[in-house]
């Protein structure tokens, strides 16, 4: 996965962006790290993901595009409000 990153240019924060990732920017990229240090095997659908993406590039010279889906809101901050909830006990 690492190989594949490097070919494309992407930081460990933009690779997990365009696999998906949806956390905060430092647990997304440990994730990354993770998928590519910790010896285990990548998940098969992250690696079908990762070399479809690659192939795309190959093609194209560009990387794939998100669509704009009308029921998908990215958002890859957590919500404030609900993080708040826990600190102060009002979670529901």
């Amino acid at each position: 996965m690492r190989e594949i990153r490097r070919r494309l240019r992407l930081d460990r924060l933009a690779m997990a962006r365009l696999i998906g990732y949806t956390g905060t920017d430092r647990n997304d990229e440990m994730r990354v790290k993770r998928l590519e240090n910790s010896g285990d095997p990548v998940p098969r659908h992250i690696a079908k993901l990762v070399w479809l993406i690659e192939a795309w590039v190959n093609r194209t010279h560009e990387l794939p595009p998100f669509p704009a889906w009308d029921y998908y809101e990215y958002d890859h901050s957590p919500d404030p409000a609900h993080h708040r909830e826990i600190i102060d006990g009002t979670q529901r």
